[in-house]
């Protein structure tokens, strides 16, 4: 994560007026605000396709895709994230302080990038299991046809499923099925700079 652009203690409804009047996104971590960066080609075409797929394997279903404009309240404190891609499903609940912030996804991925693969990987990964309804968390590579599919078993334990490029992600919970490889399909080879 980059260095907070608002250090201090800001609280939601401060951090959600700046989001209103902000042509830029961040990030509010217990009362710190960091600005979001725009990610690689590579990353962008990787959200791109994650999102094409999710969509045309949803088609027909009431759950519904979710760009990286769309804002997640995490439980547990002020802290307000924006994913690379999220899946929710009806009831689509939103925070009441705020009618563009989801609070109920099914699915969170994160495409990784070198300023916040740890930060994806550590708090946030905790945080995002505190969601009840959260039954998928994907974490995208970027550097090679990886995705590492963390999912919710019965109760609280989560599983991790490694796929590489002749694998399949299986969203049970979800009743859908991707190729890893379709999703890793006519990328331009990684630079030096991306990784």
């Amino acid at each position: 994560m980059t260095v907070a652009t608002r250090p201090g203690s800001l609280s939601a409804r401060e951090y959600l007026a700046l989001e209103r009047d902000s042509s830029e996104k961040h990030v509010l971590w217990d009362g710190a605000v960091f600005a979001m960066a725009g990610g690689s080609l590579r990353h962008n075409l990787l959200v791109a396709a994650l999102l094409r797929d999710l969509g045309n394997a949803l088609v027909g279903h009431s759950c519904r895709p979710f760009a990286s404009d769309q804002r997640v309240r995490l439980p547990g404190g002020a802290r307000y994230v924006y994913p690379d891609a999220t899946v929710a499903c009806p009831p689509f609940e939103v925070d009441p302080d705020d009618d563009a912030t989801l609070l109920h996804p099914t699915l969170v991925a994160e495409v990784l990038s070198p300023s916040t693969e740890a930060f994806d990987r550590g708090d946030k990964f905790i945080a995002y299991r505190a969601i009840p309804s959260l039954q998928h968390y994907l974490v995208v590579s970027q550097d090679e046809p990886r995705i590492e599919h963390f999912v919710r078993d019965e109760g609280e334990a989560w599983r991790l499923v490694t796929l590489r490029a002749e694998d399949a992600l299986v969203l049970d919970k979800l009743a859908i099925t991707i190729r890893v490889a379709d999703l890793y399909a006519g990328l331009p080879a990684t630079p030096v700079a991306d990784r």
